[in-house]
């Protein structure tokens, strides 16, 4: 009986431990650079890890975002980055710092 609680002690806490939803995403910071319908470009700041990647990149936007060329942002994105021109990345959040 004993085995079997440890059994499942270990087991929920495993299932607990997958459940963890605060995960640390890269972030980068630059200036839009190019506004289309569906995506901006966005040249990251020269002191950004993402710089040794590529100078420009792609993201995908929703349309009300009404972002304009020169907007300073805040990006997050989910780690990948596809070795484009421009760079590619899939994004979880942007926000404008200015």
């Amino acid at each position: 009986m004993k085995m079997v609680v440890v059994v499942f002690m270990f087991t929920f806490i495993f299932v607990l431990s997958g459940c963890q939803t605060n995960k640390n995403y890269p972030t980068f910071e630059g200036r839009i650079i190019n506004v289309e319908e569906s995506y901006i470009i966005v040249e990251p700041f020269e002191d950004e890890e993402i710089r040794r990647s590529g100078s420009e990149v792609s993201i995908r936007v929703e349309d009300d975002l009404n972002f304009q060329v020169g907007d300073e942002v805040r990006v997050t994105h989910d780690g990948p980055i596809m070795e484009s021109f421009p760079l590619q990345i899939n994004l979880i959040e942007i926000e404008r710092t200015k």
